[in-house]
């Protein structure tokens, strides 16, 4: 660019006389021969001025220099001017300025930029100023500063000292030099406002969407050229930062983090690498939370690769070290356009330990569905691979295992095994074994099982055999399909050897009574959320039977499982049934069923039960004057005859005919009935032609399902009963 150089000298305030020489006027380019004659210019300039310099007719204060505008690559300066203040001394001082620096992008323009300079040295090597900088703006914002400007006048290389500099509520110290084609800023900052530093970067990258508040420590060193930033060197050490972004996915708060990085553009791409050191704070990615302390710090640390024709983000070699939690390696590419796209995962675990890489790392992702609320311990290893649109592989490797569900549906003693999958249609095989657990309380012995799987098909290789309790499970054909899925299925055939009834009734906290649970169950299928036992269970409790058919259980690992099941009792004896629920004593058989059973979350919601004497038992027909006053409470009526109560008191037991009750819940109401109609009610209890007679007559028809349910509490727990 062309320039011109002129000379004036300015006076003193009420000195006489005037000067003003027009050294000369110069068109050239920039190059190192016209620098050369510009400085004898200037030493011309000084030389015819000092006869008048020292005249004690007139007194002048500075030499005015005007240098017009000089521009390089990428940057443009203009209006330069210099003073130099006379009389000159040993080591010259005086002003410069400069009505506009224009820089490359992000910096852009700079306006009136004022230095006092305690320093000037203006000779064959260049222009040399140390001192005082005044810029009116310098990204968006006023800068004093200690400072020095020195350019080389044969290479016109330029550099910028800025010292101390008050900028977004911190102290930088910012270097900036220019040499040939290319430009270099080096920043070192303390104690910066991090609200203030974000409007900052959104000058350098405008679509940052994130708030951010705390404080900054910045170490950075940035190269490039007229087409903007090619190289950068950074570390970033923060102190109670808090952040977000616009859609609410990812935040932070009271995060002490360092992080470190180098990138570098390699024509449209950039590669470099990055490290992150969590050191304590809470963190949100959706959908994981860490809470990080210092004794679990999470280290992170990267390589990365950005193709810009292909707009696809490698990060290779990423390695994940949380002190007692997880350590893991992975390499992850995705494409980044209009949407996100993951293209492949390559993920190694070499340690994870629970319950921490539980809690934060696998959790998150089971949000309402089976093993979100989980208490574990152990370890787990192994390996994952993705790739978009074709097969996936894991490969796990579990070492004692603890796994207790909080709902008490399941649980896992030294879970060990390995687990093989892959979602293409080749074979594996998948062996877990285990030294104790339980199914809904159910406690479950060492058992191992193992299992083929082929994509979303699994199947059992082998029949398994899986103590329950004192008996035995025989699982001789499990199939499942899409695990995990809406459109999950499964299919077993099974046997259930005969298990105590006491130790079923002690497991579920039930009262003690006799008995044994077995049977076979065959065809049982999972479909669409729900599971249907073809077969038959069969119970034998009480010297009787009991049967459950049709039973049907939907969502039976969702947070409010259905079931629903008719039952049958045979011939049970009541003598056993009342002396295990202290009710009171009754002799005879009893018989009945449940039909139309439907619970939610294990608790009734309706069924039709009837339970009467069975037609010719010939059995003893007893009972006690405790489970009269039982059944006439639960029945809501009294007690029926032509005997008194003191007359009553007299005997322990009576005889009876029959006896029964029966319930139809429907909207939280039971619909209650005895064994026939009574005056102004039904028969509970019918008795005997035989003296002393006594009948327990039932006067309310409509019992609220919680009233019945606590006066059932009241008489089987031995307590005095309630009379609503």
């Amino acid at each position: 660019m062309a320039f011109a150089i002129h000379g004036y000298l300015s006076r003193k305030i009420n000195a006489t006389g005037h000067f003003a020489v027009i050294v000369s006027s110069v068109n050239a380019y920039h190059n190192s021969s016209v620098r050369l004659m510009l400085l004898a210019e200037m030493r011309l300039v000084l030389l015819l001025a000092m006869p008048l310099l020292g005249s004690a007719a007139v007194a002048f204060d500075q030499l005015g220099i005007t240098l017009g505008d000089l521009q390089g690559d990428g940057w443009q300066a203009q209006n330069i001017q210099l003073k130099i203040d006379l009389p000159l001394a040993a080591e010259m001082t005086g002003d410069l300025s400069i009505a506009t620096l224009q820089l490359p992008a992000p910096f852009d323009r700079v306006d009136t930029v004022r230095m006092r300079c305690a320093a000037l040295n203006y000779d064959d090597a260049g222009l040399r100023c140390t001192g005082q900088v005044q810029i009116a703006q310098l990204l968006g914002e006023k800068i004093n500063a200690q400072a020095q400007l020195d350019q080389d006048a044969v290479t016109g290389d330029l550099r910028i000292r800025l010292h101390d500099v008050a900028l977004a509520g911190g102290r930088w110290q910012l270097d900036i030099q220019q040499q040939a084609d290319a430009w270099t800023l080096s920043v070192q900052a303390q104690r910066v406002d991090a609200a203030a530093a974000l409007a900052l970067l959104r000058k350098f990258i405008p679509d940052v969407d994130y708030t951010l508040s705390g404080t900054l420590n910045l170490s950075a060193e940035v190269h490039g050229a007229a087409a903007g930033v090619d190289d950068l060197h950074f570390n970033l050490d923060t102190d109670h930062v808090e952040f977000a972004n616009a859609s609410g996915t990812q935040a932070g708060e009271k995060l002490h983090m360092v992080i470190i990085g180098h990138a570098q553009q390699h024509g449209a791409d950039w590669q470099g690498d990055a490290q992150l050191s969590f050191k304590t704070g809470n963190l949100f990615v959706d959908p994981l939370y860490l809470e990080i302390t210092p004794t679990t710090a999470l280290q992170l640390a990267s390589q990365i690769h950005w193709s810009g024709a292909a707009q696809r983000l490698r990060l290779s070699d990423v390695k994940l070290d949380q002190a007692q939690v997880a350590q893991a390696q992975a390499d992850v590419q995705l494409r980044i356009g209009d949407t996100t796209v993951l293209e492949s995962v390559d993920l190694q675990v070499h340690e994870a330990r629970l319950p921490g890489a539980y809690l934060n790392y696998i959790q998150p992702w089971l949000h309402g569905q089976v093993g979100d609320a989980l208490e574990t311990a152990g370890q787990f290893s192994g390996r994952y691979s993705y790739r978009a649109e074709a097969e996936s592989t894991l490969q796990l490797q579990l070492h004692d295992m603890e796994i207790e569900d909080a709902g008490e549906r399941f649980s896992f003693n030294k879970l060990n095994g390995t687990i093989d999958w892959g979602s293409d249609a080749a074979t594996r095989t998948t062996t877990l074994h285990w030294a104790g657990g339980s199914v809904y309380r159910l406690a479950l012995g060492a058992a191992q099982v193992s299992v083929l799987s082929r994509g979303a098909q699994f199947e059992l290789r082998e029949p398994a055999r899986i103590p329950v309790l004192d008996g035995v499970l025989l699982l001789n054909e499990l199939a499942l399909s899409d695990p995990g899925d809406e459109n999950m299925r499964f299919r077993f055939d099974g046997e259930l050897t005969p298990v105590s009834m006491e130790a079923v009734c002690a497991a579920l906290d039930w009262p003690k009574f006799g008995g044994q649970l077995a049977g076979r169950l065959p065809a049982a299928r999972y479909a669409d959320g729900t599971l249907e036992i073809g077969g038959e269970l069969q119970v034998r409790a009480f010297d009787g039977d009991l049967a459950v058919r049709n039973l049907r259980l939907e969502q039976p690992f969702g947070r409010v499982p259905r079931l629903y099941a008719d039952m049958t009792f045979d011939n049970l004896d009541l003598d056993a049934l009342t002396s295990t629920f202290e009710f009171g004593k009754i002799e005879g058989r009893l018989s009945g069923h449940i039909q139309q059973l439907y619970l939610e979350s294990w608790q009734p919601v309706a069924f039709e039960a009837r339970f009467a004497t069975p037609e010719n038992d010939d059995s003893r027909h007893r009972i006690s004057q405790k489970a009269v006053e039982n059944l006439s409470n639960i029945g809501g009526g009294g007690v029926g005859g032509v005997l008194s109560r003191s007359f009553l008191g007299m005997f322990e037991e009576f005889p009876y005919e029959k006896l029964g009750v029966s319930c139809t819940l429907r909207d939280g109401v039971c619909h209650m009935s005895g064994v026939e109609p009574a005056e102004n009610g039904y028969y509970i209890v019918k008795s005997r032609f035989i003296p002393p007679r006594i009948d327990v007559v039932g006067y309310s028809d409509r019992v609220d399902w919680h009233t019945l349910i606590d006066r059932l509490k009241s008489v089987t727990l031995d307590q005095p009963p309630e009379v609503r």
